[in-house]
């Protein structure tokens, strides 16, 4: 089973990975995948069913366990947000979630080219 397409995978070809300051407490507190997809919200346990079940498959065919690597500590972030806030992860998941369905965005957002040219990026 693949990834969905939305699953947000980092662009590998900057080089190192980003590192996060809570990176080594999330790898404590989420050390295996059941350990993480035991924090998940029942909306995103498929998210990171297919998400580990892809990496998995990659890791055997490439020999590399790289993006497996990158999968784990993505879904240890995500793990940490939902312990930390279950109720804001859920607002947002729900709010993408209706964008999606709709393709109309929410009440109040702008564009992101609109983003950028107000923080003259």
């Amino acid at each position: 089973m693949a990834a969905p397409a939305h699953f947000p995978y980092p662009d590998r070809s900057a080089g190192a990975q980003q590192q996060w300051a809570g990176d080594e407490e999330a790898a404590a507190r989420f050390g295996s995948p059941a350990a993480i997809r035991a924090a998940l919200l029942p909306e995103q346990v498929l998210e990171f069913d297919a998400a580990y079940d892809a990496a998995l498959t990659t890791a055997r065919q490439a020999l590399r366990l790289d993006q497996l690597h990158q999968v784990l500590r993505v879904w240890r972030r995500v793990a940490w947000q939902t312990e930390a806030d279950a109720h804001a992860v859920k607002e947002m998941a729900d709010a993408v979630a209706e964008v999606r369905r709709t393709g109309n965005p929410r009440e109040g957002s702008v564009s992101w080219d609109d983003l950028k040219a107000e923080l003259g990026v």
